[in-house]
């Protein structure tokens, strides 16, 4: 959803409020305590005087909110506010600093920082197969980071921070950070995200995927030798991945905290694996707003 279409269709902060409500309780509203399918809407005020919407449970007698238990909870902005920064995020192909995000909605820094972080903590998805269909898929590692004045070229490199890259040509990518390529590291993450149905795994040729695939599925590439014979890339897929997400550190955010360096990934490979349904895209994260916990700030800079 563009920005025009969000103005239209959530002129009022009443009409986003009725809108989240539908998307979070599609089949009408349930208690969050008994589940009972009766709730009265009642209307009171709250400690500033202002009237608030609340449901009152007719079985229990609960009070609870449309926003109760969820990121919105607690937050002092309005949904209207929600709803531009959850488009502008989820459209942004190579991402929206916070920095923008405080131009669009006003407030601190602070505040669109931390709402962009809510928002992106509930893009994060736990690892799933890549290749059962009999895809083919790519593995390969970069570097996020770098140089920083004053230092030289060892201690830059040193700063640097390794990304494992996942990818099923055509499908979807999974991407993380790792302390190290060594076996009883890649394992689980090879284990949790590698389907064993993939037709072909295509490596940039490090021994360790040798110890870690079949040999009858194992293709190792070798950049060196492409490059030097002019030869096309075998892992073009998973490049262009790591050359997308690098393109938004660049151009978008300049820096990015390591503590929080796989949320962003995670909120990439959001995108990415959703590229062909990109107008439902808001629609979907609604939902996952829905089902995702409250995110106190202490917990978000508790490194």
């Amino acid at each position: 959803m563009n920005l025009f279409s969000l103005a239209k269709a959530f002129p009022t902060e009443d009409a986003a409020l009725d809108y989240w409500v539908t998307a979070r309780w599609p089949k009408g509203v349930r208690c969050l305590a008994c589940d009972h399918d009766k709730c009265y809407r009642i209307e009171t005020k709250g400690k500033t005087g202002k009237a608030i919407r609340l449901f009152e449970c007719a079985e229990c007698g609960l009070h609870f909110s449309a926003t109760t238990g969820t990121l919105f909870h607690d937050s002092h902005l309005p949904l209207q506010k929600w709803f531009m920064v959850i488009a502008l995020m989820t459209e942004a192909k190579k991402g929206v600093s916070a920095k923008q995000v405080q131009r669009h909605i006003g407030g601190s820094y602070k505040t669109a920082w931390y709402l962009c972080h809510r928002i992106r903590q509930a893009m994060q998805e736990a690892p799933s197969l890549l290749g059962g269909r009999g895809q083919v898929v790519e593995i390969d590692e970069t570097y996020i980071g770098g140089r920083t004045a004053g230092t030289g070229v060892k201690a830059g490199f040193d700063s640097k921070v390794k990304v494992l890259g996942i990818v099923e040509r055509g499908g979807r990518v999974h991407l993380q950070t790792v302390p190290n390529t060594k076996k009883a590291t890649l394992k689980p993450i090879l284990d949790a995200t590698l389907s064993p149905n993939a037709r072909e795994v295509v490596t940039d040729g490090a021994v360790v995927y040798g110890f870690l695939i079949p040999p009858e599925k194992h293709t190792a590439g070798s950049h060196k030798e492409e490059l030097r014979n002019g030869g096309e890339v075998s892992n073009k897929t998973i490049e262009g991945a790591f050359g997308l997400f690098k393109r938004g550190v660049v151009g978008s955010y300049h820096r990015l905290g390591v503590e929080h360096l796989d949320r962003y990934l995670g909120e990439f490979c959001w995108r990415y694996n959703r590229r062909g349904i990109q107008p439902m895209l808001f629609n979907i994260m609604l939902g996952n707003l829905a089902g995702a916990k409250p995110m106190p700030y202490k917990e978000l800079i508790k490194f």
